[in-house]
């Protein structure tokens, strides 16, 4: 009995040596690569949703935790302002517009104008040179007694007529052409009165669009504060929405840990309220430093008793599966996190 309890006690050893050698050896090839921590929590970033003019809210449309898609209307503030504004814009607009056709029809009209003065500048040159004519004539016949002298008069002075007239066509001529200067000029400023007021209908619509506060993606309605009858302001958030599929993890691992950690590193998660889902993931970046220095009041160590404390490095990790799980997380859970380091990131060194 002896010899047997002996033979059982040396096998039990030896399966126990074999087992811890077994064991040894996998921890020295692999599982000193995995690098673990408790310290980690799953996070979203939010859209904190606000309006973006103050008005009094007309109808929510959503409820919390409710699933909304890109382009849903959310809430709806009381438009009646917005739209008084939108028509005035819109009248304004209509007044341009007749303006600018007036305009253009008084250009049309004083071209016309200019047309007709410069055949009376045509016609009174013609008479100048007729008169002329005439004058030259009854000076020849005047000088050979074959002429009255009155008549000679009354041709030099047809000749006068003839200039004055002559000057008065040209100078009306002038002042249609500088009269069609001043009509194209209001006309100008009529069609950029018309822009502007399309500027002014343009901007009344979007203040009357922001009276519909709708999801800029697809996800999850959280923290609902809005209630009908609520006066939103750009100052006060009335709901959250977190995007689907947008949840990573934070994981704060100790300065010892992260010696061999490198960005797209494969990542097991173990996520607490989901222990029969393996999540997988991959190592997305790691801070630029400790979180103790982006605290509000960062540990100064050159005063007072020091007390060496290992420092946590906060490590970005992106959820990359199961895909018909990612849905299921949610800002705030707690997850372990197991980094495999076994390959560096190219380029890099073994420091092991």
């Amino acid at each position: 009995m002896k010899i047997k309890k002996r033979l059982y006690t040396a096998l039990a050893l030896i399966v126990l040596m074999l087992a811890l050698l077994a064991w040894g050896i996998h921890w020295w090839q692999t599982g000193r690569y995995f690098e673990e921590t408790d310290n980690a929590y799953v996070h979203a970033d939010s859209v904190a949703l606000r309006a973006e003019m103050t008005g009094r809210v007309a109808d929510v449309a959503v409820a919390n935790n409710q699933r909304v898609e890109a382009g849903d209307v959310l809430v709806k503030l009381d438009p009646s302002d917005a739209q008084s504004q939108l028509a005035q814009a819109k009248a304004a607009l209509a007044v341009a517009q007749a303006n600018a056709v007036s305009a253009d029809r008084q250009v049309a009209q004083q071209r016309a104008s200019i047309d007709e003065a410069k055949a009376q500048v045509t016609s009174a040159q013609a008479d100048l040179e007729q008169a002329r004519l005439h004058l030259k004539r009854s000076k020849r016949l005047a000088e050979q007694n074959y002429a009255s002298q009155q008549a000679y008069q009354d041709d030099q002075a047809a000749v006068q007529v003839a200039e004055a007239t002559l000057a008065a066509r040209r100078a009306m001529l002038a002042s249609s052409r500088k009269q069609l200067a001043v009509l194209e000029a209001e006309r100008d400023s009529a069609e950029a009165n018309i822009e502007s007021a399309r500027a002014d209908v343009d901007n009344a619509r979007h203040q009357l669009d922001k009276t519909r506060l709708t999801a800029p993606v697809d996800g999850v309605i959280g923290n609902k504060t809005v209630e009908v009858g609520t006066l939103a302001q750009p100052s006060l958030t009335l709901m959250q929405l977190v995007p689907i599929r947008s949840a990573y993890v934070v994981a704060n691992y100790k300065e010892t840990q992260i010696a061999r950690m490198r960005p797209g590193q494969p990542v097991s998660l173990h996520v607490d309220a989901y222990p029969d889902i393996e999540f997988e993931g991959v190592v997305d970046s790691l801070a630029p430093a400790t979180g103790s220095r982006f605290s509000l009041l960062p540990q100064d160590n050159a005063t007072g008793n020091f007390n060496k404390i290992v420092q946590r490095v906060p490590v970005r990790i992106r959820v990359t599966g199961p895909d018909d799980a990612l849905e299921r997380l949610r800002d705030g859970l707690s997850v372990v996190p197991s980094v495999d380091t076994r390959d560096l990131h190219p380029g890099a060194e073994d420091d092991g």
